[in-house]
């Protein structure tokens, strides 16, 4: 349903996308918001209607998946085990479940705003012309009213019973998820400086100093997020290699809590398909232990390359918590997770050099080629002026810049990933997010500024032999 939209013909014979106008936009946020409720309800009541003795009636099942798809949202749920039970917080979100709503999300708002990226043709004086296309900001808002008023009913629905959600948190998160999922779609679509303010951008960006503002132009803007989203790839592969390396090692442990949670085979589906959602969880987790903040599972515990301390004596027989290491000291075998962010630092240095690659290529291009006299000397200028611009402070500003946002993403994933799930013991497990995140930028900043530094300075030894700019060497920045 959202692959392809309504076209129409424009003059020159091309098909174009439709105006989107207010209304159709509201309408396409109200239908993405009942696709992923829909696509949530669907599994639940299949889950629901496979199992051999049914707990529950269909209402019941219908409040489980309303209480997911706003999990899937960061909404927080409260448990209670019967009256007068104390509420017990069930804040840990499946990440796998949030690339439901927010893949719906993504393709939608791009879909209503795809009207709204062509300039619209002229009214015709006729009524029968049709609506004149909305501005994209407009588009953008009217979509995510008409998101927000389907979750705004899930809400109210899912805010009674025995799991139930957190409305404060629900009014909090959903929102956010949805708004970052429609400006994502806005930024690859027709540009934030199409939906944002644009006299309220043009004075925030006077109001940064110089420096920053050169640290985050164009191009510099985009070698740093492809090198932050190199090194975060990295990581996320360390993590999850270590979680099934562990799920390996304790095979035995693993299969014995997958047999004691469920005694036929609809449940072990069931026990497969939750860690399955939960294994992008566990990925972050296995990257906060490579990067040495390490994780928590309640009670005071810590669970880190150095060694294990302080794990709980009841821990529930969950297939995924058999990968966690036994309590003790470190060992040899621990400490080498740190190639892990080791190799991201590469990764990012590698790509915060690519831009310093491609200037050279240039020089010696122009250098070879033969013609025009005058022409060839333009280009000699023009590539050695590019390569001027991408210098030492260049290069390791990028590389930095990459750092700051790899540890961003990576303190979000792990303060996505981890959350409450009890009392006392269980207010939280997980990663810390502000260690994770510290932890990341310090190790990808480490590796990646001097490695970037180092390829800068081989691509000019190895493909040029010597510095193509008569007294670069004194150039300030070189």
């Amino acid at each position: 349903m959202t692959d392809s939209g309504p076209t129409a013909a424009t003059p020159g014979g091309a098909a174009a996308p439709r105006a989107t106008t207010n209304g159709g936009a509201f309408l396409v946020g109200a239908v993405t918001a009942g696709l992923s409720l829909g696509v949530c309800t669907v599994s639940v009541l299949l889950l629901w209607i496979a199992a051999p003795a049914p707990a529950g009636s269909p209402s019941g099942a219908l409040h489980v998946a309303a209480d997911l798809w706003l999990l899937a949202h960061g909404a927080d749920l409260v448990r209670t085990a019967g009256p007068g039970a104390a509420a017990v917080p069930v804040g840990v979100t499946p990440l796998l479940m949030v690339a439901v709503p927010v893949a719906l999300l993504y393709r939608c708002a791009q879909h209503a705003l795809s009207g709204a990226a062509h300039r619209p043709v002229p009214r015709q004086a006729a009524r029968g012309a049709g609506p004149r296309a909305a501005s994209p900001g407009a588009v953008l808002g009217r979509f995510l009213g008409g998101y927000l008023l389907i979750a705004a009913a899930t809400v109210a629905y899912a805010a009674t019973g025995p799991l139930r959600v957190a409305p404060s948190s629900a009014l909090l998160f959903v929102p956010l998820t949805a708004a970052g999922a429609a400006a994502a779609a806005a930024a690859r679509t027709v540009g934030l400086r199409a939906v944002l303010p644009p006299a309220g951008l043009r004075r925030a960006w006077a109001a940064l100093p110089p420096g920053v503002r050169a640290a985050l132009a164009r191009p510099r803007r985009a070698a740093a997020l492809r090198a932050a989203c190199a090194a975060g790839a990295v990581l996320l592969a360390t993590g999850t290699l270590l979680v099934l390396a562990g799920l390996v090692w304790h095979a035995g442990a693993v299969r014995h809590s997958l047999l004691h949670l469920a005694q036929d085979w609809p449940g072990r589906g069931t026990v497969l398909l939750i860690c399955l959602l939960l294994l992008p969880n566990a990925a972050v987790w296995g990257a906060a232990y490579a990067l040495g903040p390490g994780f928590t599972l309640g009670a005071g515990s810590a669970v880190g390359p150095l060694g294990a301390t302080g794990l709980p004596a009841g821990l529930p027989p969950f297939p995924l918590l058999g990968a966690v290491p036994q309590e003790g000291a470190g060992s040899p075998l621990t400490w080498v997770v740190a190639v892990g962010p080791v190799a991201a630092g590469l990764a990012a240095a590698w790509y915060a050099a690519r831009p310093v690659r491609a200037a050279v290529d240039g020089v010696r291009e122009a250098a070879l080629r033969t013609g025009d006299a005058s022409a060839g000397k333009r280009r000699a200028r023009a590539a050695e002026a590019r390569l001027l611009r991408w210098n030492r402070r260049a290069t390791a500003g990028v590389a930095g810049l990459a750092a700051l946002w790899c540890g961003a993403g990576a303190a979000a994933l792990a303060g996505a990933a981890g959350g409450p799930l009890g009392t006392a013991a269980l207010r939280h497990v997980g990663p810390s997010w502000w260690l994770t995140g510290a932890a990341a930028a310090g190790w990808t900043a480490a590796v990646a500024v001097p490695g970037a530094l180092l390829l800068r300075e081989w691509y000019l030894w190895r493909r040029l032999g010597r510095s193509p700019v008569r007294g670069a060497r004194s150039t300030p920045g070189r």
